[in-house]
């Protein structure tokens, strides 16, 4: 191995390590790969890893091509909250505004989904990598059981990825050409009732 961790005869050190990180995620989760893992796959120096991302979650996000952080919505979400109260329309119109600067791209919602649909692995390391970067920095309502948590992370999941699977895949009017803002207005009450809301509570079998 070459000084600096770099393979000798080999192409761009940042490319090795994004297809090694690639596979690294895809077999062994976004809980279970560590960047030690990453470099031993790619040849090189853990450093190196180091040196060009900062982290694990900064080196998911290339390896998968995502367009953005989603930590970063729930940061403008936050934001949103303390200007005008209104949580929920933050985060969507936050939402689909980063997936509208990523259509065209090979980034683009068709092409994380088309992904994720390609294998369960993948889809697996997405669902960990949002736990880490949204979820976990949300903190549970005081009081609410950890069953109840759940509830609302996945009611809120499912509002916002099927806003944008119907913008973006299904394209059905008036969602696929309405502005963010003008979805943020109109589906941010509901996504602020899944996060704070009351909910119905679940039927137990009988």
């Amino acid at each position: 191995m070459s000084p600096g961790g770099r393979r000798p005869g080999k192409g761009n050190a940042r490319d090795d390590i994004v297809r090694a990180a690639r596979e690294t995620f895809a077999t062994q989760g976004y809980e279970g790969a560590s960047l030690r893992a990453v470099a031993r796959a790619a040849g090189v120096d853990a450093a190196l890893v180091h040196h060009y991302f900062d982290g694990k979650a900064d080196l998911f996000i290339a390896a998968m091509a995502l367009p953005f952080d989603p930590r970063q919505v729930h940061l403008v979400a936050e934001a949103g909250a303390v200007s005008s109260g209104f949580i929920g329309s933050a985060a969507v119109e936050g939402f689909l505004t980063m997936w509208d600067l990523a259509e065209g791209t090979g980034s683009s919602f068709v092409s994380c989904v088309g992904a994720m649909a390609a294998s369960r692995a993948v889809a697996d390391a997405f669902r960990q990598f949002v736990k880490e970067r949204v979820w976990e920095q949300i903190r549970p309502i005081a009081g609410e059981s950890q069953s109840t948590t759940e509830t609302r992370r996945g009611l809120m999941a499912s509002q916002l990825l099927g806003l944008a699977f119907t913008r973006y895949v299904l394209r059905v009017p008036p969602m696929s050409t309405a502005s963010p803002a003008d979805i943020g207005r109109w589906a941010g009450p509901t996504l602020d009732r899944y996060s704070s809301g009351p909910l119905v509570e679940p039927v137990e079998p009988g």
